[in-house]
């Protein structure tokens, strides 16, 4: 069967089998596998071979996968990260924090010649890389956390208090994600911005992007 699956250049997990009777696509993380067909038949008959093969489980729809979970409904698809946000919260001790409707203070201006004193590095990288995974679903916190990101070499009291305000933005929208919803049009529109020399210490810009397919975003970046 694997003689017929493509792999994509772009995705070295995923693998799709298409021709005017099928489509076929799946994707291979360590010893997980996620598929979806057009139809229950081509899905069933994957099984079916797939188990012939190897010593596999048959977990049934797809609920929770690294972390994030996917709901199916009538309507599209829903997938978030509620449950990796409590943990992230309860973690750090910051689960009883008052929540903050945005993300960053109004007119906030990090450095890293900060004349604040400096805080645990490894605590503010295990918060910053923590906060990163949530972006898979969390496009919205995309901007901010390319700020924080930057002073991982030297945090200052304000790169944390920074930090620490993005935990309080995620305690008041613990249940964001991004819906893909039933759609019979999948144009693919793009949207970029750039703030212009907006860093303080090199005067050099921050871009960022968003591509949306049909009804959901499928790619973003925010970079430096």
């Amino acid at each position: 069967m694997r003689n017929f699956f493509c792999k994509c250049d772009g995705e070295p997990t995923l693998y799709i089998k298409n021709n005017k009777y099928m489509l076929l696509i799946v994707v291979l993380y360590v010893d997980d596998l996620i598929f979806m067909g057009c139809n229950d038949a081509i899905v069933e008959n994957f099984k079916e071979e797939m188990k012939k093969e190897f010593e596999m489980t048959d977990l049934g729809l797809l609920r929770f996968f690294l972390r994030i979970e996917v709901q199916q409904l009538e309507h599209g698809i829903f997938i978030s990260q509620s449950k990796y946000v409590e943990n992230i919260l309860k973690r750090f001790k910051m689960e009883s924090c008052k929540p903050t409707p945005t993300l960053v203070s109004m007119g906030i201006k990090l450095r890293k010649e900060d004349c604040t004193k400096s805080v645990n590095p490894t605590l503010y990288k295990s918060i910053v890389g923590s906060l990163m995974y949530l972006m898979a679903t969390r496009l919205d916190i995309m901007y901010a956390m390319s700020l924080i990101s930057r002073f991982m070499e030297n945090p200052k009291a304000t790169h944390l208090q920074a930090t620490k305000r993005i935990m309080r933005y995620i305690q008041g929208t613990v249940e964001y994600g991004i819906m893909y919803k039933r759609t019979k049009e999948f144009k693919l529109i793009g949207y970029t911005d750039n703030d212009w020399v907006g860093i303080s210490d090199d005067w050099k810009s921050t871009s960022r992007y968003v591509f949306h397919l049909g009804s959901g975003s499928i790619s973003w970046a925010s970079k430096k």
